[in-house]
């Protein structure tokens, strides 16, 4: 499934606009433009991709596109990883949107252009060395700032209590209400932008800050994680009634965790299991059972070990 051309949402309250220009222009034919397409590669549940106003649990693999919002409650996290060689991590409580994503052309060749919205929460945004050299036009919009951004390595907060950009790698222009023309050239420094008071600019980051940012984005290995390349799967309940796995697998839905319901046979007759494949790990998915039992007593969940 491929990002549609043209993806339109109403624009957020709280903006901020991080443009990032090429970084090393493409040649007409220098290269095939990358694909159309955004994918979950990780997810520490609970966390839901909110599709044509139909909310679902995001499970590794799952495509992103067409106005779609990602949402993640406490304890969640979500990486997105974008089709030009970048990814967007989003940390807990946060509310993400992608309003337009398409490929354009211009002088230089293929140009991924599109707009990112954090409506609320924190996010950060990465590319890696092969994306470097990728050609795009991307805007993320959080707080009251509109931000040109010639770097690859941003963290930002959106919050009722104002919002804050950290620039890790690169430059930004920037432009806000009673602010423009503005410019932060020096990495590792931040601004702040609060609801109420002063702004403050080029405030240097320090480690404390790194620290606190990187654990609030990152998801955390052994504590529940999905990854598109995981291999264990956690067995929730059994049963020979599929009313009984529906009813369930749809509370499990609403608590933000990706069941499916499966068929197996036992003693030779056909039997429906809620399970959670994709699990990262032996401790990712022990985790995982951790959580749903306190959640859901009724349910025993058990580890699968991968196939050999």
């Amino acid at each position: 499934m491929y990002l549609r051309q043209c993806i339109h949402a109403a624009v957020a309250a709280l903006a901020f606009s991080v443009v990032l220009p090429a970084l090393a222009g493409n040649t007409p034919g220098s290269a095939n433009p990358p694909p159309a397409g955004s994918s979950v590669s990780a997810v520490q549940s609970p966390a839901w991709l909110v599709h044509a106003g139909s909310s679902t649990p995001v499970m590794p693999g799952m495509q992103v596109g067409d106005g779609d919002t990602l949402r993640t409650a406490a304890g969640g996290r979500v990486y997105l990883d974008l089709p030009e060689h970048s990814r967007v991590k989003l940390g807990e409580n946060t509310e993400f949107n992608m309003p337009t994503m398409v490929m354009a052309h211009d002088e230089h060749g293929a140009m991924f252009k599109g707009v990112l919205h954090i409506l609320k929460g924190v996010f950060r945004f990465t590319t890696s060395l092969v994306g470097k050299s990728e050609h795009r036009d991307l805007s993320i919009q959080v707080g009251v700032a509109t931000i040109g951004v010639r770097g690859t390595d941003v963290w930002g907060h959106a919050g009722a209590d104002g919002s804050l950009v950290a620039l890790l790698e690169g430059k930004i222009s920037m432009d806000m209400p009673g602010h423009p023309g503005m410019m932060m050239e020096q990495p590792m420094h931040y601004m702040m932008m609060p609801a109420a008071g002063e702004m403050q600019m080029n405030v240097p980051v320090i480690q404390g800050n790194m620290t606190d940012w990187v654990a609030q984005t990152d998801v955390a290995p052994g504590a529940g994680v999905l990854t598109s390349d995981g291999h264990w799967t956690l067995a929730l309940i059994s049963s020979t009634s599929m009313a009984d796995t529906t009813r369930l697998m749809k509370k499990l839905a609403e608590a933000g965790y990706p069941a499916e319901d499966t068929s197996v046979m036992v003693h030779g007759k056909p039997w429906h299991r809620l399970v959670i494949r994709q699990a990262a790990s032996y401790k990712d998915a022990k985790a995982i059972v951790v959580k749903i039992t306190k959640q859901f007593p009724v349910m025993s969940p058990w580890v699968i070990p991968p196939k050999k």
